[in-house]
C-alpha cells in the first residue's frame, strides 16, 4: 500500500472520535467526582424511560464512527475481524463516554445509551466491511480530482465536517453565532458585522475547497456543490426542526449582503495563483471568526430553544456541537493551509493549473 493511501479513512475516523466526545461531554463544567468506584456503575440510570427519538439518534450517531472504523481496519485485517475490531473500539468509545458523564451532573449516564450506540457502530461497521473492498473506483476518482497528499484527504474531511453543522438551522449558512434579536437583524452595525463575517467564511471556504482540487474550474464546481448542500441540508433542518414562523431566521439581511460581496470576491481570487489563495484563504477564515471580537454579545448568545418545534435534549447538545464546530472549524482549516503549502510549498501540486 502506498504511503498516504487510505488516509481519507483515518481523518474520517479522527473526525467521528471528536464529534462524539465533544457531544458526549459538553458542557464540560460542574464534574463531581463519586466518593467510592462503586458508585461509578451505581450511578447507571437503567431505569429510565426511553423514548423512541433517544433511541434512533444514539443508534445514528455512531453509524459513521462504526463505517469509518471498518474501513481503516480493512487495510489489514479480513472483513469480519474489522467488523468485530470497529464494533469493539465503537462500544469501548461509548462505555467511556458513559462513565465520564456519571461525573458531569448536568448528563444522564446510562446503560441504554452504550447499547445503542454499540447497535450504531455494528450496523456502521457492517456498511464499511461491505464498501472497503470497492474503494478502488473512488480513490482512482479521489486522485484524478484532489490534489495528493494526506492533507488533502484532511481538507475533504473537513468539508464534511462543515456542512454536517449546517444541520442546525439557528445558525446562519457561513455564519459562526446567532443573534437571537429579531430587530437588531436591521441595525446597520449588525449588518455590516454579519456580511463582513459572512464574505470573509464564503471566501475563506471557497478558496479552501479550490486549493484542494487539481484544477481551478473544480474549485469552483466544488464550492456551488458545497453552497447548494448547506442550502439544501439548512432548509430541510429548519422544515423538520423550526416553528413555521422561524424558517427564515437563519436568512438574515447581513448574511444575505455577505453572500452575495462573497460571491462577487470569489470570481476574482480564483484566479489568483495558489499560495496568494492560500495566504487570502486564512486571512478570510481568520476574519470570520474575530470579527466577532467587535460584538461579543452576538459571539456568546445562545440559540435560543424557543424556536424549535422539537424540544428533546439531545437538541441542546446539538445546539453547542454545531457552535463549536462553526466556530472552531476556521481556525482549523487555517492550520491545514498552513501545514500544506508551509511544510511542503516545495513540492508542486498544481498539476498544470
Amino acid at each position: 500500500m502506498r504511503r498516504g493511501e487510505g488516509a481519507l479513512s483515518v481523518w474520517a475516523a479522527a473526525a467521528c472520535v471528536a464529534v462524539i466526545v465533544y457531544s458526549s461531554l459538553q458542557p464540560f463544567t460542574g464534574w463531581t467526582w463519586p466518593a467510592s468506584p462503586r458508585s461509578w456503575w451505581l450511578d447507571f440510570d437503567v431505569s429510565r424511560r426511553f423514548t423512541r427519538s433517544d433511541l434512533w439518534l444514539n443508534v445514528i450517531a455512531y453509524v459513521p464512527l462504526g463505517a469509518t472504523l471498518a474501513v481503516v481496519g480493512a487495510r489489514w485485517l479480513n472483513r469480519w475481524r474489522a467488523v468485530l475490531m470497529a464494533f469493539a473500539a465503537g462500544l469501548l468509545l461509548s462505555l467511556s463516554m458513559e462513565l465520564a458523564q456519571v461525573a458531569l451532573p448536568p448528563r444522564v449516564a446510562s446503560l441504554y445509551d452504550a447499547l445503542f450506540n454499540g447497535v450504531g457502530t455494528l450496523v456502521g461497521a457492517l456498511v464499511g466491511a461491505a464498501v472497503a473492498p470497492r474503494l478502488a473506483t473512488l480513490t482512482a476518482l479521489r486522485q484524478r480530482l484532489l490534489t495528493p497528499g494526506a492533507s488533502a484527504d484532511l481538507q475533504l474531511v473537513l468539508l464534511g465536517l462543515w456542512l454536517a453543522a449546517q444541520i442546525n438551522p439557528a445558525i446562519p449558512v457561513f455564519g459562526a453565532a446567532f443573534h437571537p434579536g429579531a430587530q437588531a437583524a436591521y441595525e446597520p452595525p449588525i449588518i455590516l458585522i454579519e456580511a463582513v463575517q459572512t464574505a470573509s467564511a464564503l471566501i475563506g471556504i471557497g478558496l479552501f475547497a479550490d486549493l484542494m482540487m487539481r484544477k481551478r474550474w473544480l474549485g469552483g464546481l466544488a464550492l456551488l456543490t458545497i453552497l447548494a448542500l448547506a442550502l439544501v441540508l439548512k432548509w430541510a433542518a429548519a422544515e423538520l426542526l423550526l416553528k413555521p414562523h422561524a424558517l427564515a431566521l437563519w436568512l438574515r439581511p447581513g448574511h444575505s449582503l455577505g453572500l452575495a460581496l462573497g460571491a462577487m470576491l470569489l470570481t476574482a481570487l480564483f484566479w489568483l495563483p495558489r499560495q496568494w489563495k492560500s495566504i487570502v484563504a486564512g486571512i478570510a477564515l481568520l476574519t470570520s471568526v474575530l470579527v466577532y471580537a467587535l460584538v461579543p454579545d452576538v459571539l456568546f448568545a445562545e440559540v435560543p430553544l424557543s424556536i424549535f418545534a422539537l424540544r428533546f435534549g439531545h437538541l441542546l447538545h446539538l445546539n453547542g456541537l454545531t457552535l463549536a464546530i462553526a466556530m472552531i472549524w476556521p481556525l482549523l482549516a487555517t492550520l491545514v493551509l498552513f501545514w500544506r503549502f508551509g511544510t511542503e510549498r516545495s513540492k508542486r501540486i498544481d498539476g498544470g493549473r
